[in-house]
């Protein structure tokens, strides 16, 4: 979201791969600029993510799309996009070369229409494994990355609830588009002190989160809907 700035966070390990081979320690380091991508049904069509290659050697990469169903419950699969033009997304290049201190553009583009919910998307970005020559022991460990992107629908309408029971509350998303929840702070009742809840918590349609809290007080989150973040009580 592009009020949350941060460095993007390494959302998933895919790969490690270990190469015993003779030579010193190889390294091709990638980051990139963003995690998360957000297509408004009204916005742009097209946002670009920047991969850096901040080490020495030439970075090889592939992509790879995830299809998710059932996203934030236990009944979440993604399941590989063999076919892309069965899906409303487009990633491009397939395959790119990021030379040693070198930018390039991995491009993601909306292509369908809006549908009633959310539609959720992984992407994975993955180094491909390239040889290292040198006269001693060394290992070679490659790192991928995993964008989020979510397409919203035409009318996005929240319907974030919670249910208080003690030091217990449990959030519900009846609407039809995510709720991001973060930056909690709760406050006891008589004074003191306030705590930073250490918890976050991305509510897609349908999906319920229960957090035990340290006070029977009101509990405060910032609520993130699209671009948009709100700070809100709850009691």
């Amino acid at each position: 979201m592009s009020a949350i700035r941060r460095r993007p966070r390494l959302a998933a390990l895919l790969g490690s791969v270990a190469l015993f081979l003779l030579g010193s320690t190889v390294q091709a380091d990638m980051s990139l600029d963003r995690s998360i991508l957000i297509f408004d049904a009204h916005g742009t069509p097209r946002q670009d993510v920047e991969i850096t290659n901040t080490g020495s050697e030439n970075l090889y990469l592939e992509t790879e799309i995830l299809r998710v169903s059932n996203p934030g419950t236990e009944a979440e699969t993604r399941e590989r996009v063999l076919d892309p033009d069965a899906i409303d997304l487009l990633v491009t290049p397939a395959r790119l070369i990021v030379p040693p201190g070198a930018r390039r553009l991995l491009r993601v583009v909306n292509l369908g229409d809006p549908a009633e919910v959310d539609h959720i998307y992984r992407i994975n970005v993955r180094p491909v494994v390239g040889p290292v020559e040198a006269d001693t022991t060394a290992v070679k460990v490659i790192i991928a990355y995993q964008l989020l992107v979510i397409l919203r629908p035409s009318d996005p309408q929240p319907e974030l609830t919670w249910d208080r029971q003690g030091r217990s509350i449990t959030f519900t998303n009846n609407g039809n588009t995510n709720v991001l929840l973060f930056n909690g702070v709760q406050c006891p009742p008589d004074g003191g002190d306030c705590i930073e809840l250490n918890a976050a918590q991305r509510l897609y349609a349908g999906n319920s989160w229960t957090l035990e809290l340290p006070y029977d007080g009101s509990v405060e989150f910032t609520t993130g809907v699209g671009q948009r973040n709100v700070r809100q009580r709850f009691n």
